[in-house]
């Protein structure tokens, strides 16, 4: 059970709650799916194709798509995670509009974008002071009508909190360790794609990270990683957790808890 590469998401993850990490990525436990999981990708793949040229498939085929493929781990959609208010979720058509409603913002926010250089690149490499390579793939590079080059990703959810993202784009492009090497890039920009939230969906984000001072962030997180500190952070955003059925704090001691929680036994801290 080792670790052979991290990313941005296991380095929000494993700062987020070392437990959900390390049931994810270390156990590769079976995760509960949700319909923002299956919309938000398929909105990422439209785009993509759209952009590309490289089909004429409507959103709801991409869409139903997604919802076959994360049936495969949970037929019943019923106990699938979603967004919005308990008197309308987002589940089955209404989640099918909604996301639907976000590729139409992501086209007009395409509008701005002057020349588009990369769709999704492989910027995968390595960063000072961190043995493992980081996995990388920005939804889009490319030049923006007034910013000059930019460094995009679509959001279908809220605003993130950081840049930290964002900033692990930019930091991987300023060193020659991938196949794309853009080290005056230092501008960034959130989508917000979810319908009626934002007046101005593209959001503008000044880059300021260095290459030294995101590698030894992901040092840190390595390190801990090394050491089997997997302690488990509960908090309000545990309901919306797809490793919630893995988890013994909160599913209790179930048939999947006792197979798949068992730090201890793999050599982690007592938790």
């Amino acid at each position: 059970m080792t670790i052979d590469h991290l990313s941005f998401s296991s380095l929000n993850t494993y700062n987020g709650c070392p437990r959900r990490f390390y049931l994810g990525k270390v156990k590769k436990a079976e995760e509960l799916p949700a319909w923002y999981f299956a919309g938000g990708s398929a909105v990422h793949s439209y785009i993509q194709h759209t952009i590309l040229g490289s089909s004429e498939a409507s959103f709801e085929s991409y869409f139903l798509a997604e919802v076959e493929r994360y049936q495969l781990i949970e037929p019943d959609t019923s106990l699938w995670l979603h967004a919005g208010p308990q008197e309308a979720p987002l589940v089955e058509e209404l989640a099918l509009k909604h996301y639907e409603a976000c590729t139409l913002t992501a086209l007009e926010i395409l509008l701005d974008i002057k020349d588009v250089w990369h769709v999704e690149p492989d910027i995968t490499g390595h960063l000072p002071g961190c043995s493992l390579p980081i996995k990388a793939f920005p939804d889009l590079l490319g030049e923006h009508k007034k910013w000059g080059p930019v460094i995009l990703d679509w959001k279908t959810g809220s605003k993130p909190k950081n840049a930290i993202q964002l900033e692990t784009y930019k930091a991987l492009m300023n060193v020659q360790s991938n196949n794309i090497y853009l080290p005056d890039l230092k501008t960034g920009a959130w989508a917000m794609l979810k319908p009626g939230l934002y007046k101005n969906p593209l959001r503008k984000v000044e880059l300021v990270e260095t290459p030294e001072s995101m590698g030894a962030r992901f040092h840190e997180v390595e390190l801990k990683i090394a050491k089997k500190i997997w302690p488990a952070m509960p908090e309000f955003a545990c309901k919306f957790c797809e490793q919630r059925p893995n988890c013994k704090l909160q599913s209790g001691l179930t048939a999947r808890t006792r197979f798949y929680d068992t730090p201890e036994k793999d050599g982690g801290f007592p938790f």
